[in-house]
Protein backbone atom coordinates (compact mmCIF):
# COMPACT_ATOMS: atom_id res chain seq x y z
CA UNK A 1 0.00 0.00 0.00
CA UNK A 2 1.21 3.49 -0.85
CA UNK A 3 1.38 5.28 2.53
CA UNK A 4 1.54 8.62 0.69
CA UNK A 5 -2.09 8.12 -0.39
CA UNK A 6 -3.36 7.84 3.19
CA UNK A 7 -4.19 11.56 3.66
CA UNK A 8 -5.98 11.62 0.29
CA UNK A 9 -7.86 8.42 1.20
CA UNK A 10 -8.92 9.90 4.53
CA UNK A 11 -10.14 13.11 2.86
CA UNK A 12 -12.10 11.02 0.34
CA UNK A 13 -13.71 8.95 3.10
CA UNK A 14 -14.56 12.09 5.05
CA UNK A 15 -16.32 13.47 1.98
CA UNK A 16 -18.22 10.20 1.54
CA UNK A 17 -19.14 10.24 5.23
CA UNK A 18 -20.59 13.73 4.97
CA UNK A 19 -22.62 12.98 1.84
CA UNK A 20 -23.01 9.18 2.14
CA UNK A 21 -26.00 8.08 0.01
CA UNK A 22 -25.76 11.31 -1.98
CA UNK A 23 -22.14 10.58 -2.89
CA UNK A 24 -21.85 10.23 -6.64
CA UNK A 25 -19.15 8.00 -8.06
CA UNK A 26 -16.50 10.01 -9.85
CA UNK A 27 -14.11 7.96 -11.98
CA UNK A 28 -11.28 10.31 -10.97
CA UNK A 29 -11.58 8.77 -7.48
CA UNK A 30 -11.06 5.24 -8.78
CA UNK A 31 -7.41 5.17 -7.66
CA UNK A 32 -8.58 5.90 -4.10
CA UNK A 33 -11.32 3.28 -4.25
CA UNK A 34 -8.77 0.72 -5.45
CA UNK A 35 -6.27 1.78 -2.74
CA UNK A 36 -8.97 1.30 -0.08
CA UNK A 37 -9.85 -2.13 -1.47
CA UNK A 38 -6.18 -3.15 -1.49
CA UNK A 39 -5.69 -1.87 2.05
CA UNK A 40 -8.58 -3.84 3.59
CA UNK A 41 -7.54 -7.00 1.74
CA UNK A 42 -3.88 -6.68 2.80
CA UNK A 43 -4.85 -6.09 6.41
CA UNK A 44 -7.30 -8.98 6.52
CA UNK A 45 -10.53 -7.07 7.14
CA UNK A 46 -12.49 -9.98 5.74
CA UNK A 47 -16.02 -8.69 6.37
CA UNK A 48 -15.32 -5.60 4.28
CA UNK A 49 -13.13 -7.23 1.63
CA UNK A 50 -15.73 -9.96 1.02
CA UNK A 51 -18.26 -7.28 0.12
CA UNK A 52 -15.83 -5.70 -2.33
CA UNK A 53 -15.64 -9.10 -4.05
CA UNK A 54 -19.41 -9.45 -4.44
CA UNK A 55 -20.48 -9.36 -8.08
CA UNK A 56 -22.91 -6.69 -9.22
CA UNK A 57 -22.26 -4.46 -6.19
CA UNK A 58 -20.31 -1.35 -7.02
CA UNK A 59 -17.37 -0.74 -4.67
CA UNK A 60 -18.77 2.70 -3.81
CA UNK A 61 -21.78 1.05 -2.16
CA UNK A 62 -19.44 -0.95 0.06
CA UNK A 63 -17.45 2.18 0.89
CA UNK A 64 -20.64 4.02 1.79
CA UNK A 65 -21.77 1.15 4.00
CA UNK A 66 -18.43 0.78 5.81
CA UNK A 67 -17.23 4.40 5.68
CA UNK A 68 -16.88 4.88 9.45
CA UNK A 69 -14.91 1.65 9.84
CA UNK A 70 -12.78 2.51 6.81
CA UNK A 71 -11.95 5.92 8.29
CA UNK A 72 -10.74 4.21 11.47
CA UNK A 73 -8.59 1.80 9.46
CA UNK A 74 -7.02 4.67 7.48
CA UNK A 75 -6.47 6.75 10.64
CA UNK A 76 -4.74 3.78 12.27
CA UNK A 77 -2.51 3.46 9.20
CA UNK A 78 -1.70 7.18 9.31
CA UNK A 79 -0.71 6.87 12.98
CA UNK A 80 1.39 3.82 12.25
CA UNK A 81 3.05 5.56 9.33
CA UNK A 82 3.80 8.63 11.47
CA UNK A 83 5.23 6.44 14.23
CA UNK A 84 7.55 4.78 11.70
CA UNK A 85 8.94 8.18 10.62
Amino acid sequence: MDKNKLPEMLAFLQKVSEMNEDTAYDSSDEHLVNAIIDMVKQEGHSSISEEFDMPFIHPMITIQKWVEELKIIVIDNVRESNADN
